[in-house]
């Protein structure tokens, strides 16, 4: 099933060619890495890490938004049913802590991304029983505010992990060094109103 919610695979466990992500997230930790002077190998397990976190989140949104399909096929949750759906959503969840948790500061960034993150799904929850016109509407600000925690922090999480790798932990400098990620996230269309 991870092979499936990563796109590698179909639903049947052959391989599969179609779109398997754009992947951004891994993309941002190994360009974070070179642009403070390390190799991008030094950010693969943020990389991992950060891709399958995001992997993670798709899978438990779909359940949540009762979305059938994901890049053009069915959604996890539609090809193995919601409790194998949700249990591979953690599954992927427990790699992705994994790859980083020999390496505290970037487990402080990446756990610090799944808080926005679920504030960021809380927040598209909430609403959902409220109007998109007239009195107490979601505004755009809102609506952005909450895109922004679900795409924002994990795209931060990629560039601070990834960059931290020549940094020495230093997640100050860290945050000093790289484009605040909220805007690289509205630049990259990541976050579409």
């Amino acid at each position: 099933m991870a092979a499936f919610a990563l796109g590698w695979s179909d639903a049947d466990g052959k391989p599969y060619r179609g779109d398997s992500g754009k992947g951004v997230r891994p993309a941002v930790s190994m360009l974070a890495a070179e642009a403070v002077g390390a190799g991008a190998e030094s950010a693969l397990p943020a990389a991992v890490a950060v891709e399958l976190v995001h992997a993670f989140s798709l899978a438990h949104d779909d359940i949540i938004d009762h979305d059938e399909r994901r890049r053009h096929r069915e959604a996890l949750w539609k090809a193995y049913g919601v409790g194998p759906a949700l249990l591979a959503g953690d599954a992927l969840l427990a790699l992705a802590v994994r790859q980083v948790a020999e390496r505290p500061e970037a487990m402080t960034w990446v756990s610090a991304a799944l808080v926005e993150l679920v504030q960021g799904q809380a927040a598209d929850m909430a609403f959902e029983n409220r109007p998109w016109h007239g009195p107490r509407q979601v505004t755009l600000a809102e609506y952005v505010e909450m895109a922004a925690g679900k795409t924002g922090g994990l795209l931060g999480a990629a560039a601070a992990a990834g960059g931290l790798s020549r940094l020495d932990g230093d997640r100050s400098k860290a945050r000093r060094s790289l484009v605040p990620t909220r805007l690289i996230a509205r630049g990259s269309g990541e976050l579409r109103p």
